[in-house]
């Protein structure tokens, strides 16, 4: 069998593809937002404010990607990704303001693949995405 060798240019930019991201955050605000920069940045985002919202959404939508508040008004971003995951694959990123070791530890043990400090930085979600979309 013959190996296939592709060779880039070495200015060529490596595009990430688009995904579908279920953005789960109570803070309004901070919903309006990510969902803004992750639609600029090329993605299809369905957001929900909540744990039930996002169940809602899952059920009708394919969904590539979840980025999660961890603590939400009416339930836990743990539990949520549980549940999310019974209804179809994905990948997860955790959005957090109690992003000790110990506790970032505990969200991969959940299944999140990264997890990210609140204030969230644009930069910082859009790599953490753009990571994910190209796996």
């Amino acid at each position: 069998m013959d190996a296939v060798i592709v060779v880039r240019d070495k200015h060529e930019e490596i595009v990430p593809k688009s995904a579908t991201i279920l953005l789960v955050e109570d803070d309004i605000d901070s919903l309006k937002a990510y969902t803004k920069m992750l639609r600029m940045i090329g993605h299809t985002v369905l957001p929900a404010d909540g744990y039930q919202a996002a169940l809602d959404v899952a059920q009708h939508e394919r969904v590539d990607l979840v980025v999660c508040d961890i603590g939400l008004w009416d339930g836990d971003g743990c539990d949520l990704l549980k549940e999310l995951r019974k209804l179809q694959p994905l990948k997860a990123i955790a959005v957090t303001a109690h992003a000790l070791e110990d506790e970032a530890e505990d969200y991969r043990a959940a299944g999140f693949s990264a997890v990210l400090p609140k204030p969230i930085q644009n930069s910082e979600l859009e790599f953490a995405v753009s990571q994910l979309s190209l796996s």
